[in-house]
């Protein structure tokens, strides 16, 4: 289907588009075809209403600068890369809390006593260096949790 209903309709457009439809600028017969001929007419009267909308909507919309465009990307681009390298630290402080569980499930088991007895097989030495360790243990584990679970305001960008 032919949308155009006059054979000179888009060389009359063309014609307007490039500021050509005026005497001198273009051929005498498209000018007087434009006149006699409804659908020419019609074709520069929507062209106008076009362009002036056109023109409109240029003078109110300014994009915004490529350096701002390019900054917000940056941005995007950094977040997501924390976002992915915190995601081993969030798995870290799980592992932490749940550690931090089982060492004082396995205290408070252990070091009460069962019939007065400590822990089986263990001498006076060997239980204060156990003892000690599990100290060290849980110094370090609970200063890890500490810098882990502590609030973070980092500011990026």
């Amino acid at each position: 289907m032919n949308a155009m209903r006059c054979r000179y309709e888009s060389e009359t457009i063309r014609a307007f588009h490039h500021g050509e439809l005026q005497p001198g600028a273009c051929s005498e017969a498209l000018i007087l075809h434009q006149k006699d001929c409804p659908v020419c007419r019609e074709a520069v009267v929507v062209a106008q209403a076009l362009r002036r909308d056109a023109e409109e909507l240029a003078a109110r919309y300014a994009p915004p600068p490529s350096a701002q465009i390019l900054a917000a990307a940056e941005r995007h681009r950094r977040m997501e890369s924390l976002a992915r390298a915190t995601r081993f630290f969030r798995v870290l402080k799980i592992a932490g809390i749940v550690y931090a569980a089982v060492f004082v499930l396995w205290g408070l088991h252990s070091l009460t006593g069962h019939g007065g007895v400590v822990l089986p097989g263990l001498d006076g030495k060997s239980l204060n260096a156990t003892l000690e360790g599990a100290g060290l243990a849980a110094i370090f584990v609970g200063s890890g949790l500490w810098y882990a679970l502590r609030r973070d305001e980092r500011r990026m960008g």
